[in-house]
């Protein structure tokens, strides 16, 4: 028997949840960046990227546990309710997504001379400048924040009035987010078939909370992908 998907967030979580996303995806960015370059370089201070992507994601963790903390630990509680279930969509999850992104780079390989998403291409940047602090924020600090407000809010939120809703919404928001600051510096066609390389993820991301009832599945397996991929970066 399917078993009925129930997002355990109250409506203050939902609501301080949402509203944060907005400010974690359009907000956050630039206020820090603007802090950076007019106030903390006036003052000698000098961040590399790894650092204020750092900050940028102690803000966000830090703002889940006060805000956000009962979910955690409900879902926590969840989880150790059925941890093979769990373990299972976080197995499954990690398969298609593998399976499902090396599809997408095949294609795009075919219609790209070079396959350079911008979004990657940072991220490299980054790890190989300084590896120790992308690997903390990457594997544990992104999964977290991520994970509670596009699943736990957004998804959780949406999939109570329209499962198809739901995916469709938190799949598209979580693939403009990585990659919607470099269209700002001028339309580009080859954005948009970027955006193509995190929908195998989110549709992973969304199904394994959707089936193991817990956010901590999706935690888990967002912690793989991204501690994979590093290795492979670093390697």
């Amino acid at each position: 028997m399917k078993t009925q998907f129930k997002c355990p967030m109250a409506s203050s979580e939902r609501i301080a949840g949402l509203l944060y996303l907005g400010v974690h995806i359009f907000a956050l960015p630039w206020l820090l960046t603007y802090f950076y370059t007019n106030v903390l370089r006036h003052m000698n201070v000098v961040m590399t990227g790894p650092d204020l992507n750092l900050v940028y994601y102690i803000i966000g963790f830090v703002f889940v546990l006060i805000f956000m903390f009962r979910f955690l630990r409900t879902s926590f509680s969840d989880l150790l309710d059925n941890p093979l279930r769990a373990l299972q969509s976080v197995v499954l999850g990690y398969l298609f997504n593998y399976v499902a992104v090396s599809a997408v780079f095949f294609l795009l390989s075919f219609l790209l001379k070079n396959v350079v998403n911008p979004n990657s291409q940072e991220i490299i940047n980054q790890t190989k400048l300084d590896p120790n602090v992308i690997i903390v924020v990457a594997v544990l600090l992104v999964p977290i924040v991520e994970e509670t407000l596009f699943r736990g809010a957004l998804f959780g939120t949406l999939r109570s009035k329209s499962r198809l809703l739901a995916y469709v919404v938190s799949v598209a928001l979580f693939s403009v987010y990585h990659l919607w600051q470099y269209f700002l510096g001028g339309f580009d066609w080859m954005l948009l078939l970027y955006l193509l390389q995190y929908i195998p993820a989110a549709i992973a991301l969304c199904w394994c909370y959707e089936r193991s009832g817990s956010i901590w599945a999706p935690i888990l397996l967002h912690a793989a992908i991204n501690f994979i991929s590093i290795k492979v970066t670093i390697g």
